[in-house]
Formats: structure tokens, sequence, C-alpha cells
């Protein structure tokens, strides 16, 4: 049964004729039925709520942590890329302080070549001529040895060359692989950002739904119970013949119950359009099966969230079971209409 403004005033209707009043009282039971079991639903909803409430607050608690080291980790990239680029900077300095060595030694090494060139010709031409040739062997000799420093110091500084050139390329690729894990580390933090964000939404979203429900709970369906309850029960009462004022309360109550069932109507459709646990899709790890799940889950041995599949598998006598909400007992209809009831009927509102 839809408990609507509709339902509540062919209800009503029925009160016109005493022939139609079983009607009427099996309708007013559909309608107490349907409300009780609408507030089951409302303490299964709160209570679904809270156990997904305590997994978010645990995954929430596990990715700020893992967010902090992150954090951490990204300010030691940022450290070590800064020393990196200061060392890179320094042998790219120092490349081309022995290049220009290099290229200095090697004109100085030239001509030493020339020159023990020069002296080696030098020398054999007067090598038969004993007092000019030990002279000359003498000058060749010197030429020769600085030929010979000058190369070992063009080799020593290719070595140089070639150990920044390692060096600058080693620092290439430590550059590359952090500038790697930065955007990593980026990707990581920005992920975890948007599922804290889309954790915490939809917890919000959820609690809007909790307040509504529980609002809905306390005053729409507690006013329909209510009054549903007395209309059901002064049906099998007989009033009295001239007691207006009695009758004037059963129009309150009949336009209560009207009043009760409009707004009941109004709230129950709005809810189902913004928190149906049919259409819901809430991210959440299912505790059986230990996969991540979008949708609605159930809850089974009172506290693990499942998913459908899982929940189907569960033997029916370990299904969540809560006893149906009682409706509380300080009623606000109560204390308002409670002294005139007594003096006039044996019938309370609940």
């Amino acid at each position: 049964m839809i408990v609507n403004i509709e339902k509540a005033e062919e209800i009503v209707g029925y009160s016109v004729t005493k022939k139609k009043t079983g009607i009427q009282k099996r309708l007013l039971q559909q309608v107490i039925d349907t409300v009780e079991q609408r507030r089951a639903m409302i303490r299964e909803f709160i209570f679904t709520v809270e156990r997904i409430r305590i997994q978010y607050e645990i995954q929430q608690k596990s990715l700020e942590q893992f967010i902090h080291q992150l954090d951490e980790r990204e300010q030691s990239l940022d450290q070590g890329l800064a020393k990196i680029g200061s060392q890179q900077k320094e042998l790219e300095r120092r490349q081309v302080q022995v290049e220009q060595e290099l290229q200095s030694i090697r004109l100085i090494a030239e001509n030493y070549r020339e020159k023990k060139k020069k002296r080696e010709q030098e020398y054999s031409l007067v090598a038969s001529v004993p007092i000019l040739s030990a002279q000359s062997k003498k000058r060749y000799i010197k030429a020769r040895n600085k030929y010979s420093d000058a190369e070992q110091q063009v080799s020593e500084s290719r070595q140089a060359l070639e150990k920044c050139r390692d060096h600058l390329r080693l620092i290439s690729k430590t550059v590359s692989a952090q500038y790697s894990e930065q955007d990593r580390v980026h990707h990581q933090r920005r992920g975890s950002k948007d599922t804290l964000l889309s954790s915490t939404q939809q917890l919000d979203y959820l609690q809007k739904g909790c307040d509504f429900w529980s609002e809905f709970d306390s005053y729409q369906a507690q006013l329909v119970l209510e009054s549903a309850i007395y209309l059901r029960e002064k049906i099998n009462c007989h009033t009295p013949h001239g007691n207006n004022q009695l009758l004037d309360m059963d129009q309150v109550w009949q336009k209560t119950f009207l009043l009760a069932c409009f707004e009941y109507g109004d709230g129950e459709l709005y809810a189902h359009e913004k928190w149906n646990v049919d259409t819901l899709q809430i991210t959440f790890d299912c505790e059986m099966c230990q996969t991540s799940q979008t949708g609605w889950p159930k809850v089974a041995y009172e506290t693990d969230l499942v998913c459908q599949l899982c929940y189907s598998t569960i033997p029916q006598d370990s299904f969540l079971t809560k006893p149906m909400p009682r409706i509380p007992s300080h009623s606000k209809m109560r204390k308002l209409f409670s002294t005139l009831f007594n003096t006039h009927s044996k019938v309370n509102p609940i």
C-alpha cells in the first residue's frame, strides 16, 4: 500500500456509512502495517549507514596516513632533485672547463709534435757528425719528452671529460627516474585526495538521508500511526448521541490523519527519489569476498557489510534482524488530547 493523501481521503470517506466500517478498519490496519514496515526500513537504513561510516572512517584514516607518507616522499624528492640539480650544474660547468683545457692542451701537444718531428729530422741529418749529433740528440730527446708529457695531459683531460659526461648521463637518468616517481607520487596523492573527498561527500549525503528519515520517523510516521490507530479503535466504540465534544475530536483526528498522510506521502516520495537503496551507488568493501563493490550493501552478522551476491549465500538465521520500532510513549498528540479523551472515552490516541 502507498500511504498518501489519496489513500487517506478514501479511508476517511468510508466514515459516512456504517456499512463500510469493515473496509475502513482493514485499510487502516494496512496503513499501520505499511508505516511500521517503513519505520523498520528506516532503522535498517540508519544502521547500515552507521556501518558504512565505520568502514569509511577506517579507510579515511588509512588514506590520511598514506597521504602524509606521500607528502614526506614528495618533500624528499624535491630536496633530492634540488641537490641533484646543483650537482648537475657543477658538472656541466666542469665539463665546459675540461673541454676548454683539452682544446688548449691539444694545441700545445700539436706544437710539441711538430717540434719533435723537426728535431728528429735535424738529428737524422747530423747523426754521423759526433760534435753536432750529441747536441742535436739532446734537443730531440727534450722535444720528444715534452710531446710525450703533452700527450699524457691530453689523455688525462679526455678521461676527465668522459668521467664528467658519464656522471652527467647518470644524473640525467636519476633525474628522469626522480621525475617519474614524482609524477607517480602526485598521481597517488591526487587519487587518494579524490577518494577521501568522495567518501566524505558520500557520508555527508547519507547523513542527510539519516537526518531526513529520522525526522520523518519521529513526526510524519508517528502521527500517521497515532491517528490511524485512534481511527481504527474508534470504529469499535459507539459514540453516544449528543456527545458533540467527542464528535468534534473525531473530526480533529480525521483531519490530523489526512494532513499526516499528505505529508507522509510527499516525504516518502522525496526520500525515495533521493535515498532509494535500490539505486544508490555507494562504494564499499565487501567483508566476505574482500572486493570493492558499488551499490547498496547488506549488513550480515549485525556488523559486516556484504555485497548482494555474498548476502544471498548466508543462512537465513544469520541475516540482520532488528525488532520493529515501537511508537514512543511521549507522543505530542497524546499530550495534546489525552485529557479530553480520558474524560469521554476509554480509547486513547495510541
